[in-house]
């Protein structure tokens, strides 16, 4: 009887402790969603590449994951073609190449649209936070300074799975 009392002070015991760690320390377990930037398709937009995991940044499945998400689109016209990448990442990012028939890249100008030193050949990327679920709006531009097209690609960001950790001030 005395080593189950002991036993149950014992309990309490960190019970109070762990209490009192998350009440002063701040120290507790905290949802971490992971988003993914949504793509809505049109005549012109076209999902290409899915997603086939869902996965956090150190590689271990998410709870509750989502795959079959679009991760690579084309939108299309006459004039050119857009690749729209979003990738699985820690956060939703958007990169976007252009280029007309001759396969001459083209430039795009548009709010939230920063332009970058190409990476895997994306020359653009789209801020989504400070979009604030604002369209990608943007124009096309030739080399010789014409406009060939202007686009509003819609999008929603979801969850694309979760996971818990521990929050440490």
């Amino acid at each position: 009887m005395r080593k189950s009392a002991t036993r149950q002070f014992v309990f309490l015991f960190d019970s109070f402790l762990l209490g009192l760690m998350v009440f002063f320390c701040g120290c507790m377990p905290v949802l971490i969603h992971y988003k993914h930037v949504v793509v809505k398709e049109s005549p012109k937009l076209k999902v290409v590449e899915r997603s086939t995991e869902s996965n956090s940044s150190d590689g271990s499945p998410l709870s509750n994951p989502k795959i079959g998400l679009p991760i690579k689109s084309l939108l299309s016209t006459s004039d050119y073609i857009i690749e729209i990448y979003t990738p699985i990442n820690s956060i939703p990012v958007v990169f976007l190449k252009c280029a007309d028939a001759q396969q001459q890249e083209l430039e795009l100008r548009g709010a939230n649209l920063l332009k970058l030193d190409p990476i895997n050949d994306y020359h653009y990327s789209f801020i989504v936070d400070e979009a604030a679920g604002k369209p990608l709006d943007f124009i096309v531009i030739t080399n010789d300074g014409r406009l060939i097209g202007h686009e509003k690609v819609v999008y929603e960001l979801i969850s694309r799975g979760y996971v818990w950790a521990i929050d440490a001030l």
